[in-house]
């Protein structure tokens, strides 16, 4: 039995064992090994949440990453409790609300793109919808997907996605009127029986 505090060792000498605040204030010094021993302590706990948060989609790995990488940009503000669970599956939550939110975002404007705007509170409709909206934005060039999405569903100006892409404004625009056209075409040819 491993006493909290305090890690057995073969040799019988005690080792300190860090503390979940000790690890913060490290991390929040920018030391990058304190995340390293963050993640080893909550990668389990934090994976398990999230699988069970989003029936097991595709993305859990990519979802724990981004929720340790958020925690090392937002060390500095922990607030000292004793274990940092709590605190890591909030910014879990929190992403996942990002996450959400981002494909309601993504729906309501292929939604818009299709002419189809349903009252329906039967979600089989909306699921049916997304997983058309998937295969439609499957059939445009990465390219222009991509600026979509940006544009679209993560709310980025096109000045940003310009600087993030490393391309002119211009083509920007380009990208953005031939993806709207091509999913719109898209969605009315998958209508059709």
């Amino acid at each position: 039995m491993i006493a909290r505090g305090v890690r057995s060792q073969p040799d019988a000498c005690a080792v300190p064992y860090p503390s979940d605040p000790e690890i913060m204030n490290r991390l929040a010094s920018g030391e990058l090994g304190a995340l390293g021993e963050l993640y080893d302590r909550y990668h389990e706990p934090l994976r398990r949440f999230i699988a069970r948060a989003t029936s097991d989609a595709e993305d859990v790995d990519d979802l724990v990453h981004a929720a340790f990488l958020a925690a090392a940009k937002s060390a500095s503000q922990y607030d000292g409790r004793a274990s940092c669970r709590p605190w890591l599956i909030g910014i879990a939550v929190q992403l996942l609300r990002r996450r959400r939110q981002g494909f309601g975002r993504l729906l309501a404007v292929l939604s818009a793109l299709s002419g189809s705007r349903s009252a329906s509170v039967d979600p089989r409709p909306r699921l049916e919808a997304r997983g058309e909206v998937e295969r439609a934005l499957g059939r445009i060039s990465e390219p222009k997907r991509v600026t979509f999405l940006m544009a679209k569903v993560e709310g980025l100006s096109c000045e940003e996605i310009a600087l993030a892409l490393g391309v002119p404004i211009g083509t920007v625009w380009t990208r953005l009127h031939a993806a709207r056209r091509e999913l719109r075409q898209a969605l009315e040819e998958g209508a059709e029986p």
